[in-house]
């Protein structure tokens, strides 16, 4: 009887951790799920993380299919054009440029690939002196000016975003990873193929 009485509070226990991981405490299942998570950028479990986007801004929305409204974790928002002009596809690398005297807020440099540098130069040809937004895993993190890139066939551009020190690092921490996951090596593809057979 007494092995009893103490193996129902076990199997309690266990009954309602099983109820939490697999009913719906999102933050308890990331924690036991973050171990799991890979961090190899060809691998099927890969989730890309501070994954960019540049839209363009909706001064007058009509509430169309083509616009959406974006927010920021501090609750301002602006409404964008859904079709995206530069993304995370086509970004190599990125820098983060502490401005000075205040290293909180911080500029970036992108490195572009090919069809980069030609969609750049389309947005900001386009967006001559016009802002632009930086989305940030469907967050709203900045307004800017797109710029031409200072040298003609340079491959990066600056972006003078003033954004948290946190995000910059973050982009500047999985721009490589996101950019081999969203161009996987073909011929790597295929020798795998050729491996497994």
């Amino acid at each position: 009887m007494r092995k009893l009485f103490w193996n129902r509070p076990f199997r309690l226990l266990l009954t309602a951790a099983a109820l939490i991981l697999f009913t719906g405490c999102e933050e308890f299942k990331e924690a036991l799920l973050a171990d799991i998570e890979t961090d190899n950028p060809n691998s099927e479990d890969y989730e890309p993380k501070f994954v960019v986007g540049v839209f363009s801004i909706v001064d007058y929305p009509r509430a169309g299919d083509l616009e959406k409204r974006i927010e920021s974790l501090d609750g301002r928002s602006v409404v964008v054009n859904t079709n995206q002009n530069f993304s995370s596809k086509n970004l190599k690398d990125v820098r983060v440029i502490a401005r000075p005297g205040n290293p909180e807020v911080c500029d970036l440099q992108f490195r572009l690939d090919r069809r980069g540098k030609a969609l750049w130069q389309m947005l900001a040809g386009r967006f001559r002196g016009e802002d632009v937004v930086l989305a940030v895993d469907g967050s709203y993190a900045a307004r800017f000016v797109p710029e031409m890139p200072e040298k003609e066939n340079s491959e990066w551009v600056t972006l003078r975003v003033g954004i948290d020190h946190y995000t910059a690092k973050g982009m500047a921490k999985y721009a490589k990873k996101n950019y081999e996951h969203y161009n996987p090596d073909t011929a790597g593809f295929f020798n795998n193929l050729m491996q497994k057979n």
